[in-house]
């Protein structure tokens, strides 16, 4: 390892900043799904319409109908079909892109919370994009008024990626579910927001669980049950590993994702603590490295009046003082930024994650997923195939960062059989398949 792997005169901030791989900042967190969703298919497809307005479109559709009508007032009657309504986004997943709009400047026309979580997304599809163009089955009309449109994209994508992945193996699972969307662009069309809401608490989620973690990080451990189960403390992998410990969690992101601000290089894509951590393993000039760090650990400690401790003997031992500092500033009843801190856990709480969490009575609160949200996760986990066993579902909920016990695992079981998706070979877990829903 030849590139030196931390800023040249690192030196501590005077304030915690986070500026990349989170989503969430301790207020103005209210989020446009629609533009999100548009930007996503922007990255996904390479294509956008920029500048091009809606009204502009409209009126190149009237002028295309006007020119193959045999009766040109038939245009009032498409005209209030199609965009009187909100049913011009219901021909095909390319009219989405409208909501992901340019300005004259060529970025991306959205909020600073909207721009953020387009970058957490920009970051799970990495240079991953659509090779061929969605098969709609359209009638006459809607290819028309889609040939219009498609005559008007341009290439680009709405937003770039600045962040080398955080969690690879969340990267692939996405890319792979958003080809297998891309497949049926009427389902896409219902299930893309759904998909991005369901990999927005999976990416917040594994990230927390990861975070202190050396190595690159894998799929942990989150239990959840169904909506319709009775929840109940006696069951040990939901309790121990279930909203409490993803709270828990979540309170070490800020304090370790603002410390990971300090170490980026400039003009340099972001890198995840992780991968920072092992580069700095594989430099060639260890005494070096280890004598920047404890000279900038030494500045930290001073400038946030920490208690003093001796020098690492390692560069090893000086990256876990730097995890143990930045989580013990945040503790230090003197300040506010214990305060600080609880808010971006509120935040996330709020936006992102309250779509899977629910009070239990006596069982607290607990991590939960309705029937939408299991039928989603089903169709994304079988894909491309026509079925899976059982065993093979419950993998791919775990990659995609969902577990559920061996209660929970009966109960969807059940839930199938009402379905009606569901082909039970014997009464062995091994021989029972499940198919998707569409």
């Amino acid at each position: 390892m030849y590139q030196y792997p931390l800023p040249e005169g690192l030196t501590p901030t005077d304030k915690n900043k986070l500026s990349n791989y989170w989503p969430i900042r301790n207020k103005g967190n209210d989020f446009d799904w629609e533009t999100i969703t548009g930007v996503v298919l922007s990255l996904a497809l390479r294509k956008q319409v920029k500048t091009y307005e809606l009204t502009d479109y409209q009126e190149d559709c009237k002028q295309r109908f006007f020119a193959k009508l045999d009766e040109p007032e038939f245009w009032t009657v498409l005209e209030r079909s199609y965009f009187s309504s909100q049913a011009l986004y219901n021909i095909s997943p390319l009219f989405l892109l409208f909501k992901a709009r340019g300005r004259q400047s060529g970025r991306l026309d959205a909020s600073a919370p909207d721009l953020r979580l387009c970058k957490l997304f920009a970051g799970l599809m990495g240079n991953f994009f659509l090779q061929d163009a969605l098969d709609d089955h359209l009638n006459f009309v809607e290819q028309e008024m889609l040939s219009v449109l498609r005559k008007n994209l341009q290439p680009g994508t709405a937003i770039e990626n600045d962040e080398h992945p955080y969690l690879p193996f969340l990267n692939k699972v996405f890319r792979e579910d958003i080809e297998f969307l891309a497949k049926h662009p009427q389902y896409l069309l219902q299930a893309l927001p759904k998909t991005l809401r369901l990999y927005a608490f999976s990416y917040c989620a594994q990230l927390a669980l990861n975070i202190t973690d050396w190595q690159e990080p894998k799929s942990r451990p989150l239990y959840f049950i169904l909506e319709t189960e009775k929840a109940s403390s006696e069951r040990t992998s939901v309790k121990r590993s279930g909203y409490k410990l993803l709270a828990a969690a979540c309170e070490r992101v800020f304090p370790l994702l603002s410390a990971l601000d300090a170490l980026q290089l400039p003009e340099k894509p972001a890198r995840p603590l992780w991968q920072i951590y092992q580069e700095a393993l594989e430099y060639y000039d260890q005494p070096k490295l280890l004598n920047e760090l404890n000279t900038y650990l030494q500045a930290f400690i001073e400038k946030r009046e920490l208690v003093p401790r001796a020098e690492a003997h390692d560069v090893s031992e000086a990256f876990e003082q730097l995890k143990e500092l930045a989580i013990e500033q945040f503790r230090d009843a003197r300040t506010t930024r214990g305060g600080v801190n609880k808010k971006y856990v509120k935040e996330l709480e709020q936006q992102l994650l309250s779509d899977f969490i629910q009070a239990r009575g006596a069982a607290g609160r607990t991590l939960v997923l309705n029937q939408d949200q299991v039928l989603l996760l089903t169709n994304l986990t079988i894909g491309k195939a026509d079925k899976l066993r059982l065993h093979e579902l419950r993998k791919g909920f775990e990659q995609r960062g969902f577990y559920l016990d061996n209660q929970t695992l009966q109960a969807l079981v059940d839930f199938y059989e009402r379905m009606g998706n569901v082909e039970r070979m014997s009464d062995s877990g091994d021989a029972v398949y499940v198919r998707k829903t569409l």
